[in-house]
């Protein structure tokens, strides 16, 4: 079911599979930032795209064994999610250092032990 998805896909937007791992792997990169409001520098939306990913290529798999396939689709999927995590972590580290702050921390917890 899956695969027959795939090549409507591939004949309706006249895409290579390679390019459509590309476009669905930013797709998903993008509406994973804005459902989660999370900027791009945070790690979840890229966790997702490579779940997702991950689930696919495990579903390829079980249809056709074919390993090599398997890690040009993951590495086109997640070029651009990689790329646009690590330019956002870079800008963010860099406007840290440039105001000199430092990174937030977690709050120390309150103790609640103790009794005044």
């Amino acid at each position: 079911m899956l695969n027959n998805l795939k090549i409507l896909l591939t004949d309706l937007l006249h895409l290579s599979r390679d390019a459509l791992h590309i476009h669905v792997g930013l797709g998903i990169y993008i509406i994973a930032i804005l459902a989660l409001r999370r900027g791009p520098a945070s790690p979840v939306p890229w966790l997702i795209v490579l779940g997702f990913e991950l689930i696919n290529e495990v579903l390829d798999l079980y249809h056709e064994v074919d390993f090599s396939g398997s890690i040009v689709d993951v590495l086109n999927t997640m070029l651009w999610p990689t790329i646009a995590l690590a330019i956002a972590r870079y800008v963010a580290h860099r406007s840290q250092q440039r105001e000199g702050t430092k990174p937030r921390q977690v709050p120390e917890r309150p103790n609640w032990t103790k009794i005044s």
